[in-house]
């Protein structure tokens, strides 16, 4: 009997020996599972922070990149007014007046022709053929070529081909509808026009420097407002020549022909009252800078389809004094 009460007790001794060993064992593991847990809800944190961190930096390097940009922008528009090159656009000066309207319709179809906003605003649509009733063109061999093929039913010229600035105040043999003039200066001095076109340069270029050509067209455009004071003035800038012929003449490259109209522009922004016209945006090829091959023919000389399109930007680039 009392064997058989020792053995129960034995048996119960080990039965809570057993039950003791078992709960550490229990414990362990449910303490791992528990920082198993927890490293992974660590290493989820950690995930989702190093996302937000690189969108913050994502953001950053945006933000950074508009600075640059903008940087870029501010940079750019100092440069402007230095006229260096015929790409820059210091003539997109917009006063705080100007409606929207003006904004939008003068960077699409007026290239980097200049006015003063002060004086002009752009009539923001094409005129019809009775606007050229009262204008007179002024140029070259380039000026009859585009009257010639500009299909208008009526129009008024002065030109003469091989002509310049200078050649054109002494030079005699000059007709304008019909009627014979000395020089350019007497058919100024006897016609009237309210608004006057003046194409000169192209020639210019063989010679001489951007300088001296200013200085002689000087003496046409001051002969103009002298007799016509209340005329409105656009310059022409010089048109590109085709690229072959660019690059085989030096002398009428058609990087001088962008100092040259440097050159025009800055007449124009200085004396406040000339309309620079940018007649060489329609024609220009953005690749090269050189005439669009579809519109040169001899590498010096439009065809007709590019004097028709030289016209269609006339017609489009119109001002009106306010």
């Amino acid at each position: 009997m009392e064997e058989k009460d020792r053995s129960k007790a034995n048996e119960k001794v080990n039965k809570t020996k057993k039950s003791k060993n078992v709960q550490p064992s229990t414990i362990l593991l449910m303490v791992s599972l528990l920082l198993a847990v927890v490293l992974i809800v660590m290493l989820l944190v950690m995930l989702i922070k190093l996302d937000d961190n690189k969108e913050e930096r994502s953001e950053d390097k945006e933000v950074s990149d508009i600075e640059v940009i903008s940087s870029m922008v501010d940079t750019a528009t100092e440069e402007q007014g230095t006229g260096d090159t015929e790409s820059s656009r210091e003539n997109k000066y917009i006063p705080d007046d100007a409606s929207a309207e003006e904004v939008i319709y003068m960077n699409s179809h007026m290239g980097d022709s200049w006015y003063n906003t002060d004086i002009y605003r752009a009539l923001c649509k094409d005129v019809t053929d009775e606007y050229f009733e009262d204008v007179c063109f002024i140029g070259d061999s380039r000026t009859k070529g585009l009257l010639e093929y500009s299909v208008l039913p009526r129009w008024h010229g002065f030109y003469k081909v091989g002509s310049t600035a200078a050649a054109a105040c002494v030079e005699r043999a000059y007709t304008l509808d019909g009627s014979s003039y000395t020089n350019i200066l007497n058919i100024i001095d006897s016609v009237d026009y309210d608004i006057f076109y003046v194409g000169y340069g192209t020639n210019e270029l063989g010679y001489g420097d951007a300088d001296k050509f200013i200085e002689e067209l000087k003496v046409v455009l001051d002969e103009i407002r002298e007799y016509h004071p209340d005329a409105i003035i656009y310059v022409e800038n010089i048109l590109p020549m085709g690229y072959s012929y660019s690059e085989n003449n030096p002398g009428f490259s058609n990087y001088r022909a962008c100092k040259y109209n440097d050159a025009l522009k800055r007449l124009c922004q200085e004396d406040g009252e000339l309309i620079y016209l940018d007649i060489a945006s329609c024609m220009k090829d953005p690749e090269t800078g050189a005439a669009i091959s579809d519109y040169i023919g001899d590498g010096l000389h439009y065809t007709p389809e590019g004097c028709k399109k030289i016209m269609e930007f006339i017609r489009g680039a119109v001002v009106e004094k306010k």
